[in-house]
């Protein structure tokens, strides 16, 4: 009996133990199940968050079970309207759950979606849809460090060599590092804090980024002015790589006096410097300068880049900055006053407030734009437009430089102006009150400038089209596809007209499937037209170039272009 007692309460303690492990098991796996969900597949839980009047920030948890595949990177599509979805990122050559999406048109809403590709070149399904606006008011979110607020990760502008600077990108200390190892030599790194705000792009994306933003290697680049005190603007440049031989014994200083029309300020420095200071200047006037180098045999390279900036009465010092190269501290100046050695405040942004008046006689009040888009704007606005009441402020951006130019298009008068006496605007136009600088923009009529008698005219008319020539906006689209094994890009134009377009694979002119000919084209708006590639090119990932006369106006990687399907190319017109 004893020997049996003891056995049944043996299995009575096995029965127990095993009850509780079934129960705990259960319980484990419903919390993890809570957690993570079931085994994912997919990419899940993806966010679009307006960090800017034109940006977006894509953000997604990676799927969970791969099956013994291995992520490469991910594929970014968005819809195009009625649940059809684009493809507009192939692969982001990146495993980060991360991706920024620039230029975007304020006020328009995105729809995207994502999926994992894997090393042996599939893809999941993809993952939810996420659909955003951004406003003129979007900003970055406040600092949200994900686990940790003692994370620290760097933040900082960066510009490659055709000085398209991307501000504000903030990657990991580990990508930092890397980045100033891998980067061109002619890439800038400017502006760098340690910061606690959470990475919106990695060191895959500024690599790319900086791919699609090269430019010819025998001018200076990149050009980057800076105000430095009411009256000063530096200017500094890195020197061509290539000088065919030549041997640089100065450089050109240019002043962009009005659209297509450039004042030389110094025909040679008579030093091979690159840096350069312009003195007694005026307060509140954007200024635009290139530069070019000068060689022994009397011969200058190619301009580089313009470069533009306003110097204003009251010149906020950069707080913090660091810089990556001797050329890149004018990017980080102090005016001529003494530094106060107290920490400072949290810097603030300081943007410009401006009146923009339309040539149909409507003015934008109370403007706010960044100063890198202002300073774009005074280069390709309309000659007719008028900036004024120029100030510095903390508020913040109301619109951006793609909402300006659509605004002016739609105001402009196509009409000749009349011949009457022209009008005095050196007082500015009486104003509606205003609330303070977060005012919501109003609108008011003032008359527009015009021209006095044939001479007038005739300026008008030459400006006017340099004007439109330089601030020409092209909406259109590239894509590959491969027919019978040879690789082939389509142009789709939905914009005004590119004239004189030639496509280049590297240097090597595309030649036109419709024609068999390599001969420049006009592509008018709602127009497709496709290219073949030269044989080979698909195994060496060749720069795809699109140039309107000898402007380019796009480049990017063949292997980062969308897929496209072969159509019927006899639908090549309107």
């Amino acid at each position: 009996m004893l020997g049996d007692h003891e056995m049944d309460t043996k299995s009575k303690t096995v029965f127990v133990f095993l009850l509780f492990v079934a129960i705990f098991g259960v319980c484990t796996i419903d919390n993890a199940y809570a957690q993570n969900g079931p085994g994912t597949i997919t990419p899940t839980k993806l966010n679009a968050t307006a960090i800017s009047p034109t940006q977006i920030t894509l953000s997604w948890l990676p799927p969970i079970q791969n099956y013994g595949k291995i992520i490469i990177g991910y594929k970014i599509d968005k819809m195009i309207g009625g649940g059809v979805f684009d493809t507009v990122v192939d692969n982001t050559e990146s495993t980060f759950p991360t991706y920024s999406m620039t230029g975007l048109t304020t006020g328009t809403t995105y729809t995207y979606r994502v999926s994992a590709v894997y090393s042996d070149d599939s893809s999941t399904d993809p993952s939810n849809w996420a659909s955003v606006t951004p406003l003129p008011t979007s900003v970055m979110p406040a600092n949200t460090t994900p686990n940790s607020s003692s994370k620290v990760n760097e933040k900082l502008d960066f510009t490659p060599a055709d000085g398209t600077t991307l501000y504000g990108v903030v990657i990991t200390q580990i990508d930092y590092q890397q980045l100033q190892e891998r980067k061109e030599s002619r890439s800038i790194i400017a502006n760098g804090i340690q910061t606690a705000q959470s990475p919106n792009t990695d060191l895959n994306g500024l690599l790319k980024y900086e791919n699609n933003h090269q430019t010819s290697s025998d001018i200076p680049a990149p050009l980057i002015v800076t105000a430095v005190s009411p009256t000063q603007i530096d200017l500094s440049w890195l020197p061509p790589e290539e000088s065919y031989g030549q041997v640089i014994i100065g450089y050109k200083i240019e002043w962009k006096q009005a659209p297509g029309l450039y004042v030389t300020i110094e025909d040679n420095t008579h030093d091979v410097s690159t840096k350069y200071s312009v003195l007694g200047l005026t307060t509140g006037t954007t200024y635009t300068y290139r530069v070019s180098a000068v060689f022994t045999t009397d011969t200058i390279s190619n301009p580089s880049n313009e470069a533009s900036a306003t110097p204003l009465a009251s010149i906020a010092t950069p707080v913090s900055q660091q810089s990556e190269l001797n050329l890149t501290q004018t990017n980080t100046t102090t005016p001529n006053s003494a530094q106060s050695p107290a920490p400072a405040p949290a810097p603030t942004q300081t943007n410009i407030q401006f009146d923009f008046t339309l040539s149909d006689g409507t003015t934008l009040y109370g403007v706010i734009l960044t100063p890198s888009e202002y300073q774009q704007l005074i280069v390709i606005k309309d000659p007719r437009s008028i900036i004024a009441n120029v100030t510095q402020t903390t508020s913040t951006i109301n619109n951006d430089l793609a909402g300006i130019l659509k605004y002016q298009s739609i105001h402009t008068t196509q009409q000749l102006p009349s011949q009457q006496p022209p009008t005095n605007y050196t007082q500015p136009p009486t104003t509606p009150p205003r609330t303070g600088l977060d005012v919501t923009i109003l609108y008011g009529v003032i008359t527009s400038v015009v021209a006095s008698g044939a001479v007038g005219i005739i300026t008008w008319l030459v400006r006017t089209k340099i004007a439109k020539k330089i601030a020409k906006e092209y909406n259109f689209t590239i894509e590959k596809f491969t027919d019978d094994g040879i690789e082939h890009v389509r142009i789709r134009n939905r914009s005004q007209t590119i004239e004189d377009c030639t496509i280049l694979c590297d240097k090597q002119t595309c030649v036109w499937m419709d024609t068999d000919m390599d001969k420049p084209r006009h592509i008018f708006d709602g127009s497709n037209f496709v290219v073949r590639l030269p044989t080979g090119s698909e195994n060496i990932n060749p720069l795809i170039t699109v140039l309107s006369g000898k402007k380019v106006i796009r480049k990017t990687r063949y292997g980062d272009m969308a897929h496209g399907t072969k159509i019927d190319e006899s639908a090549n017109s309107l």
